[in-house]
């Protein structure tokens, strides 16, 4: 038993077969594809609620609702595209995204 007896080893940077299995356990594409929805009712309902007043003098309200329908609409991007292409880059960077959350 050596050197050669032993499989190739795995490029730096990629997933093992298990990783990859457990990570798309979480189902990633469908937590993607839901976060967007969120972003999009949310940009929906804060329209309308915006719209119910004639001026709109809340313009920390609406820069608030902008950057927090972008961040659902960039997480959810993200999982979708680590849901269908699992790469450490992908799976590290969604860890990141959440851990400060």
């Amino acid at each position: 038993i050596g050197i050669e007896s032993q499989g190739p080893t795995r490029p730096a940077g990629n997933l093992t077969p298990k990783q990859v299995e457990t990570f798309q356990k979480v189902e990633p594409k469908a937590l993607g594809s839901i976060q967007i929805i969120i972003a999009v009712l949310c940009l929906c309902l804060s329209i309308t609620i915006l719209q119910l007043y004639e001026e709109v003098h809340f313009s920390p309200d609406v820069i608030v609702v902008v950057v927090i329908v972008v961040q659902l609409l960039v997480s959810g991007s993200i999982l979708i595209h680590a849901g269908r292409f699992p790469s450490l880059f992908w799976v590290s960077t969604i860890n990141e995204l959440y851990s400060n959350f």
